[in-house]
């Protein structure tokens, strides 16, 4: 099956919410996660596309997650549990991707696209805010049970991009392991101790994502990340 880019999205930082408000509802909130799609061509730079914004610049964004992409295979999931329709970049990607799925793409992956080349540096994290988007609070922890998470790209090579484009993807004779399976073994690290010592063997894992995996392994992470206030 043949992998493209159906949907490109980009986002600006907003509020959210009320200062003043301490509810599930309406606590004040900051993101750039209602990314919107376009037709346009995109610069596709080493911090991300033009245009695209993050609001919380310690937990995302940066050279190591500079794109980030989601399945449309996923979507079918996503609108059953939400239990309406959901548009293109619904999950806060930059790109959604036919072809192309959590248990197809492993950490370390070449991808070509147009004259783009980027690399999986690792899997989504879910935060909060994807909850607080949808107003369902127990989305963000589905998206990390299914290990559905998406995941992110660092840029190798610079240019442009566009809905529409072929993906290709590249050879590396980097261990193999999926974002499914690094997901799988990331909520269950006592039961699948094995990969997540592989994954400390992939030389191109983020660094972040590296550490996050060496406290899991020794039982010290913290999944406040994806706690609604």
């Amino acid at each position: 099956m043949s992998s493209k880019v159906i949907s490109l999205q980009i986002g600006k930082v907003k509020a959210y919410g009320k200062k003043e408000s301490k509810d599930f509802l309406g606590k004040y909130w900051e993101s750039g996660s209602f990314k919107e799609p376009t037709l346009e061509r995109l610069w596709a730079g080493k911090l991300g596309l033009s245009g695209d914004e993050v609001a919380d610049k310690v937990h995302h964004g940066g050279e190591e997650k500079a794109i980030f992409a989601n399945s449309y295979e996923n979507y079918n999931e996503w609108s059953e549990f939400l239990g309406k329709e959901i548009p293109f970049g619904a999950l806060a990607e930059n790109l959604t991707i036919s072809g192309l799925h959590e248990s197809s793409v492993c950490l370390g992956d070449i991808h070509k696209i147009s004259e783009v080349i980027l690399q999986v540096s690792q899997p989504r994290k879910p935060c909060w805010k994807i909850s607080k988007r949808w107003n369902n609070k127990k989305f963000t922890h589905e998206i990390y049970a299914t290990g559905l998470t998406g995941w992110y790209y660092r840029v190798l090579e610079e240019g442009f991009i566009k809905a529409g484009d072929e993906i290709v993807v590249l050879p590396h004779e980097e261990e193999r392991i999926s974002i499914l399976d690094a997901n799988m073994a990331f909520a269950n690290p006592i039961m699948h101790r094995e990969i997540l010592e592989k994954i400390l063997t992939i030389p191109s894992i983020a660094p972040s994502y590296r550490t996050s995996i060496e406290k899991r392994i020794e039982g010290e992470f913290s999944l406040e990340y994806m706690r609604v206030d």
